[in-house]
């Protein structure tokens, strides 16, 4: 594993140390971990997100109006 150092403003520093207080978390490290993750895994959906707008924007959707619009392209895509 590897470590690093990192600057924070003392009150950000002082709630993660009261989250580790309060039983939260383990160390002030296993906050970090777990905020990357966090950070990670949204910037994989907002990339998601943006490629559904751009899909959108170039007239590669179709719109799922109906149950039946929805049980077609269901059945389509397990065929």
């Amino acid at each position: 594993m590897d470590t690093i150092n990192i600057s924070l403003p003392s009150q950000l520093k002082a709630q993660a140390e009261a989250l580790i207080d309060q039983g939260h978390y383990a160390s002030f490290s296993d906050i970090v971990r777990n905020a990357l993750r966090l950070i990670i895994r949204t910037n994989y959906y907002d990339d998601l997100a943006q490629e559904a707008v751009e899909d959108y924007r170039q007239g590669k959707t179709k719109a799922l109006r109906t149950k039946k619009d929805i049980d077609a392209f269901v059945r389509q895509a397990m065929a």
